[in-house]
């Protein structure tokens, strides 16, 4: 089992790497989502105006859930890399 804490160090390694990784792409595609936004128009019919309204928000929320599913993503990948690190940096 010589190679035991080299494999464990290795993947906390890739753990942390893969979390810090998706932040950054979350970020960059926030951001990216923020500067190609374009408001909906309005037009004169009351119905037509809330039915578009209702459909941007719902397209919003949706990549509102999408990059927050990525970030507790992140988050998990970075949390169980770390505590990986500490556990083997403990028994050494």
């Amino acid at each position: 089992m010589n190679g035991e804490p080299y494999k464990s160090k290795n993947i906390a390694l890739i753990l942390i790497f893969s979390g810090v990784l998706l932040i950054i792409t979350v970020f960059v595609l926030a951001v990216q989502f923020a500067l190609v936004y374009q408001r909906p128009t309005v037009s004169g019919d009351l119905s037509a105006t809330i039915g578009a309204l209702i459909s941007e928000a719902l397209y919003l929320l949706a990549k509102a859930v999408f990059l927050s599913v990525g970030i507790i993503a992140a988050a998990q990948l970075l949390k169980y890399g770390v505590e990986l690190a500490k556990g083997k940096q403990d028994e050494q």
